[in-house]
This record gives structure tokens, sequence and C-alpha cells, in this order.
């Protein structure tokens, strides 16, 4: 398995811990909406127009809903009515499954299953209603890269997106998932139990899917705007090492000491910033580079040399250029 740009590039512990399912894959949220929601670029910039955001900043997500706050709290608030965060987190999901059912709609999905999604919009998450429109669509396409990831051995996998569609490949490749969440905000703990038993041990049947910025589920559990990942960053970071007060479960601690796969993020964004300042930074075991990066081809030679550089020098992973679909045919070759 080349991993292209490398000088640690046939390393065979890494390849070995890939093909064995040691080696813990982390998805972003990025990666879900190319593969399932018709595109992360688009989804952004139709967000951007659904929102009016008049700034000309538009690939920065959580400076867009943090926008967004802002003008819905004068909203409410100049027609006398409170606001909270998960108005906004609401919001946002709301907008999502539009995306999904307009996608459907140009697709040419039946009107009565249209007609039956409209009906239960309120009532169903973004993936039960994604679902329900027929995405994600693995029929016939055994070299989608989820369906190629979840037929690996995967025993846990983490992932910044709120969205179902992991657990739906590994689902369709014959596994049994346990979806948990990061109680990352104290009142969560209150909200969401804790549904990881003390005896569970993830394997390659019945994998951990991790949601590190909360899940769809539990709209208020989402990390969307720029005061969330601080809060995120700060809240991690808080307790770790004891397990009566860490905010991240024990075994996604442990996990993180594995090889990391982490696929599909952008280094400038605050997605990739808190992941790694929070979680894999922090961790002292990752002193030395153990995993391996990603990371779409650069506009420039330039700047393709300075993240290669970043992230071999400051965030110790070996690097991938090229497409997550394009490294999925890679694995196909373990």
């Amino acid at each position: 398995m080349p991993i292209i740009g490398s000088t640690r590039a046939k390393r065979p512990g890494f390849v070995e811990s890939v093909k064995h399912g040691l080696a813990v894959p982390i998805i972003s949220d990025e990666v879900l909406f190319d593969l399932v929601l018709g595109g992360n670029d688009e989804f952004i910039r139709q967000y951007a127009g659904y929102i009016e955001y008049p700034l000309e900043d538009q690939g920065n997500l959580p400076k867009m809903a943090k926008y967004r706050k802002l003008a819905m709290q004068d909203q409410e608030r100049s027609e006398g009515r409170d606001f909270t965060d998960n108005d906004l987190r609401a919001d946002y999901l709301n907008y999502v499954k539009n995306v999904v059912y307009f996608r459907a709609q140009a697709e040419g999905v039946d009107d009565d299953l249209l007609a039956e999604a409209e009906e239960q919009i309120d009532l169903m998450t973004v993936t039960e209603f994604a679902n329900l429109l027929g995405y994600p669509d693995f029929e016939g396409k055994e070299d989608n890269p989820l369906l190629v990831l979840a037929n690996l051995p995967f025993r846990t996998i983490l992932t910044t997106s709120p969205f179902m569609f992991i657990e739906d490949a590994l689902r369709r490749a014959g596994k049994e998932p346990l979806t948990a969440v990061c109680r990352w905000r104290k009142d969560l703990s209150d909200l969401i139990d804790e549904n990881i038993d003390d005896h569970y041990r993830p394997d390659a049947h019945h994998p951990l899917v991790y949601h590190l910025y909360g899940l769809d589920t539990y709209s208020s559990s989402l990390v969307l705007t720029e005061d969330d990942y601080l809060e995120f960053l700060v809240n991690v970071s808080q307790g770790r090492g004891d397990d009566s007060r860490d905010n991240v479960h024990a075994l996604v601690r442990r996990a993180l000491s594995s090889d990391l796969l982490v696929l599909g993020f952008d280094l400038n964004s605050w997605g990739f910033r808190a992941l790694h300042a929070g979680l894999i930074k922090s961790d002292e075991t990752h002193k030395e580079k153990q995993g391996l990066c990603i990371l779409q081809f650069a506009p420039s030679n330039a700047e393709k040399q300075y993240l290669h550089d970043y992230v071999k020098r400051e965030a110790r992973f070996d690097v991938f250029w090229g497409t997550f679909h394009s490294y999925s045919q890679e694995l196909l070759k373990l």
C-alpha cells in the first residue's frame, strides 16, 4: 500500500495495523457530505445563501453559523421570544434535511416518497430522513469508500460528523456497530445516557462508532459555531486521565493512542484544529509520528509543500496526497 510523498511510505507496521483493523480511522464531516449529500463545498455555498451571509469567507462554516446565531438572536428578541443555542442547531439540521430533499427531487425520486418525506421531516433525524429518500446509496457500488472502510476489520471508528452514514455502511457490510457520542458539555451528561457498557470491547463485527462533535439524534450535542469548538477544546482537556470526569470515553482515549487514519480534513478548519489540539496532540503517546493524513491536492506546489511540511513536522503524520476515494482504492489492495 504505497503512501505517496512519505519517507516512510512502506512502513510495514502501519500497513499491518490497517490490514488487521488495529488502526483507528477518523472521518471528517466534509467527507460524508462529499460521499452522501452532494458535496461539502456546494453545501456550504448553499448555506451561505440560505443565511444571507454577507462576508467573503464563505468556506468557514463555524463563523457562518455564529453569524446565523446572532441574526436569529436579534430576530427572536425583536419578536419577544427567547433564543437558545439549540434553536440554531435545530435550524441547521433542518436545513441539511432540506438539502437532502431537494437533491432527491432533482434526482427523480418518486413523488409519493417525496410527499412522505415532507410529512415526516420534523419527526426524523437527518440520518433517518436521508435513509428514507435512499441515501446513502450503496446498491452496486462496492468500491464506495465508506463500504471499503466498512469491510475492513476496524474496531473503533471516530468521526466529526453528526450523521450515521458510517453505521449504514457497516450494517451493509454485515456488522453491528455501536453508536456513541462525546458528551462534551456538562449538561449533555444529563441529557444523553452513556450507552457503552462497562464490559463492552469493540471488535471487527461489533465496532464502536464515536461521534466527537455531536449526533443528530441529540441536536443540542452539535459542535457548530466557533464558540462551540473553543468550549469543546477546553472541556475535552479537563478530566483527562480520570474516567469519572473525562468528557471523552476511556475506550476512545485508548483508541487515540493507536495508529490513526485522518481522513478528509481541511488543516485550516476548526474541525481539524480542535481535533488535533484537543485529542491528538495532547496525547503523550503521539510525540512520535503515528499515523497517516489524507490530503486532497493543494492548488499550488508552494502550498502543497507547506502543508506537507506542516503535517510531518507539527502534526507528526505521514501524508497521502489524493482524495479519500483514491486512498480507498489503495485499501482494496490490502
